[in-house]
């Protein structure tokens, strides 16, 4: 029995045992997991290695795969879209690489399962198999939205704020704008860079990205969805002008960028424009003003300041008379009564050259102002005080009354032989000069007397004005319609102003500041001509009335 027990030993210790008892199949520690990454729909298969050794030599295992399952959803990679590729052998202590095929993918996103390596009579060893699908990106702009127009102006404080509001709908005081795309693949993607390029068509000024900008980026958009990149800008910041050029995105695994062209216009506020149109209305009523009324005037005070320059050469005693009745005179001219002042004009030159007459028959008269006739107190020196006395108080008829007396006066005067005959006449010419000086301050004054009327036929008048209303009528046209009027009109060139100039015609108003208000301001003076014509025609109106 011994002897059994022993040979069994024996026999043991000298049969060889079979290589792969001893044998552990190792994975490379790279490849744990197995990882394999590809396109979808630009390769129908996607291939990986797997690094495989063995420290002793062998013959046969077995490569099994699970199902792939998606980690984004439900889809499923079915384990017979698996192989593995090449002859399963390994020798001893050498490693050797081994292909994995998945066939077909359908569906982007992240897989994972297993792999089992077998030995016979062994447990299998496990590796994890993760396979990632990646899809080219495709992004396509929304319909209508394929580019990005946008009619900004700008808004700096509130006065300006309030009028633009006024005049404009809110999407010229937008700060954003949503860049829509459709994400028509079942995988995310992903916006690594963006880009924003702009320049001014006029100015050649370009746009930086403290000015307009894609914020958050990089930024991951939904899979399968209309996604949004907000655009956003400082508006204060965009100088005037019309901005052409395009948002440049770079998306991760795209081939190329994706473009979205972008009109950009910016105006500036409108209270500059209203502003300098008023200041154009206003020069063309001045003109206006001064073509009707304003040469007229300076032309009856230029009347007025020449003989102030003749009055103040003369002597003092004449300046105090007539420097108060230029100073009346210069207000009428003030208040536009240019006949009015014109008439006062007149007076006052003919009381100035009678002042000068009498000034001069004074001089003639001083070798003789011994004589009784000139000297007396009904004598020519005391009628000239009186005729000079009734000149300072305007009392132009009575001067006129005294100085036919003196005129009698001195046809009566008799002077010395030594004088000749010669005196005499000079006298008679200056008094004749100064007869006709007064007569013509009479006829000024008697041109603007009326006819005088019945105090019954005033009160008949006056009562039929009252019951007809013309009066009320008058005065309201004068004091309120005229006025109203006159701002309506206003109101209404200014908006038909702006309308034209900076709404329809001035989305970049301000970019050629000197073009732009320069038309504003030569529409402001040459709108005056439809005022003018309107002006016209109240005015005819109120005739018929």
């Amino acid at each position: 029995m011994k002897h059994w027990i022993l040979t069994a030993v024996c026999l043991l210790l000298i049969t060889p045992i079979p290589a792969f008892a001893d044998t552990i199949i190792t994975v490379d520690a790279k490849d744990k997991p197995l990882q394999i990454k590809g396109w979808l729909n630009e390769e129908n298969t996607l291939i990986g290695s797997i690094r495989l050794s063995a420290p002793a030599k062998v013959e046969q295992f077995q490569f099994l795969a699970s199902d792939l399952q998606r980690q984004e959803g439900s889809e499923i990679i079915g384990r017979q879209q698996v192989s593995f590729i090449g002859e399963t052998k390994l020798q001893a202590g050498i490693p050797k690489d081994f292909q994995v095929k998945v066939s077909n993918p359908q569906s982007p996103g992240t897989y994972k399962g297993q792999i089992e390596i077998r030995l016979p009579s062994q447990k299998p060893q496990i590796v994890d198999f993760n396979l990632l699908v990646k899809a080219r990106p495709k992004l396509t702009s929304v319909r209508g939205n394929e580019q990005v127009q946008l009619q900004l102006t700008q808004c700096n404080w509130w006065l300006d704020c309030g009028l633009a509001s006024s005049i404009f709908n809110k999407s010229a005081f937008l700060q954003t704008w949503d860049l829509a795309f459709d994400n028509t693949e079942d995988a995310s993607v992903k916006v690594i860079g963006a880009e924003v390029l702009l320049k001014g068509e006029q100015t050649g000024y370009q746009l930086s990205s403290n000015q307009i900008k894609v914020p958050n980026i990089p930024q991951t958009l939904k899979a399968d969805q209309i996604v949004k990149l907000p655009l956003s800008w400082e508006t204060n910041k965009i100088p005037p002008d019309r901005y052409t050029g395009a948002v440049y995105l770079s998306l991760e695994g795209g081939k190329e960028r994706l473009i979205v062209p972008v009109n950009l216009t910016m105006r500036i506020a409108p209270l500059m424009p209203l502003f300098i149109l008023f200041l154009g209305i206003i020069c063309g009523r001045l003109t206006k003003y001064m073509q009707e009324k304003g040469i007229p005037q300076a032309e009856t005070l230029g009347k007025v300041k020449e003989l102030e320059k003749q009055v103040i050469q003369a002597d003092p005693l004449e300046q105090k008379t007539l420097i108060p009745m230029l100073s009346k005179a210069e207000k009428l001219v003030q208040q536009m009564k240019l006949e009015a002042a014109t008439t006062e004009v007149e007076k006052i030159s003919a009381r100035f050259e009678c002042l000068q007459q009498l000034r001069n028959i004074e001089q003639k008269l001083e070798p003789f102002k011994t004589n009784p006739q000139v000297k007396g107190d009904s004598g020519i020196m005391q009628k000239i005080n009186n005729i000079r006395m009734q000149i300072d108080l305007s009392q132009d008829e009575q001067a006129k009354t005294l100085l036919e007396e003196l005129q009698q006066d001195i046809g009566k005067l008799q002077l010395p032989p030594m004088m000749g005959d010669k005196t005499p006449v000079n006298l008679s010419e200056v008094v004749k000069g100064v007869k006709d000086a007064v007569f013509a301050v009479g006829a000024a004054v008697q041109s603007n007397v009326t006819e005088p009327v019945d105090k019954w036929v005033q009160w008949l008048q006056k009562s039929l004005i009252f019951l007809s209303g013309s009066k009320f009528r008058t005065q309201a046209t004068y004091w309120f319609a005229r006025p109203l009027f006159s701002l309506m009109l206003l109101v209404a060139l200014s908006v038909v102003g702006m309308r034209s100039l900076y709404m329809q015609k001035g989305s970049t108003f301000g970019a050629d500041p000197f073009s732009d208000y320069l038309g504003l301001l030569v529409w402001g003076l040459s709108a005056d001509v439809a005022s003018r014509s309107l002006s016209n025609l109240a005015g005819e109106e109120e005739k018929k009335e």
